[in-house]
Formats: structure tokens, sequence, C-alpha cells
């Protein structure tokens, strides 16, 4: 037997879907929190890890985040526009590389692009995320963020090789005499 408080919200839909369906509340409540668990392992068996399926998901808020982003002005879609699907592609490639084993972009060529800030963006409301917050003192949105960085676990932490990049100091510049002044002289 357990005894639980809920959240009136959490409390009227569950009465809600009883009703809906035919159960009492007790299996209701069951059937729910079994569900997650189905959800939970039915995500590991298709991505093969937690961290891999809160991946993809943040795949998805990127792709989300950067058409909404672009699309201020009119109705786009990323997979009917070629220049907005481009833009898609590169804020995922940006996303990925925050989880690149090392934290160095190696020899693979990275530019710095609008994908960059929207990855940023994302991985730093993840990371700022408070998981132990209660559900009634948090967004949607927040409670998604909150759920992406228990998955990601320490993926979440990973430095993106731009910050190595920035803080280099940049190159000493070396001022050369222009050739036309040093033939007068």
């Amino acid at each position: 037997m357990l005894s639980t408080r809920l959240q009136p919200d959490t409390r009227a839909r569950l009465v809600a879907a009883k009703k809906a369906s035919g159960r009492s509340l007790s299996q209701e409540l069951e059937h729910r929190l079994r569900r997650t668990f189905i959800e939970d392992d039915k995500a590991v068996e298709f991505y093969g890890t937690e961290q891999n399926a809160a991946v993809v998901r943040l795949i998805g808020a990127t792709i989300q985040s950067t058409a909404t982003r672009i699309s201020t002005k009119g109705k786009h879609e990323w997979l009917k526009e070629q220049w907005m699907f481009d833009d898609v592609m590169d804020a995922i490639a940006h996303m990925l590389l925050w989880f690149r084993p090392g934290g160095d972009s190696g020899k693979r060529e990275i530019t710095l692009s609008s994908g960059t800030n929207i990855s940023e963006q994302l991985i730093n409301e993840i990371r700022s995320s408070d998981p132990s917050l209660p559900m009634t003192k948090r967004s949607d949105r927040q409670h998604a963020m909150a759920m992406l960085k228990e998955k990601l676990g320490d993926l979440a932490q990973h430095q993106h090789p731009y910050e190595v990049w920035f803080k280099k100091v940049p190159p000493v510049r070396i001022a050369v005499p222009n050739r036309a002044k040093r033939k007068n002289k």
C-alpha cells in the first residue's frame, strides 16, 4: 500500500484521465507510472543508452529553437526550405560538438555561425536547470531542460571546443613596412 499526496492540478488531471479510461484512480496512477518506466526502457532499447536518447531529444530542441528563431516573420518549415534546413544542420553540428570526446576540435574544420549561439543558449539553459525544484515551481520548458540535464549526466558539463579557442591569447601582430616606402629610402 502506498499513500501519497498529489498537487491539486495533478490530481485533477488524474481524475479526468480515470473518467476517460474507466479505471479507478489507483489503477490510473499505476498505469501512468508504469508507462513512464516502459517509455524509459524503450528509449534505451531504441537509442542504446539514456544519454543517447537525451542527445536525440536535445537535437529536437535545437531544431525547434533554430526554426522558431529563424521563421519569426513568416511560416517556413525547415524540411521544405533549403536555407532553413542548412541553418538547422549547422546548429545541430554545433550542438553535437559540445559532446565531442576530449573537447578539442582536432583537425575538423569548424566555423562560427548562428548555430553556435543557439546551441550555447540551450546548453546553458540545461546547465542552469534545477532538477530538484518541484514541478509546480517551474515551467514545462524548465522541467524539460532539467530532465535533459539528468539524462545527459556528465555530458551536460562538457567544455565546448570554442571555450578553449576564446580563452587563447590572440596572436601577436607584426607590422611590416610597406615595400614602396622601403624602396624610396
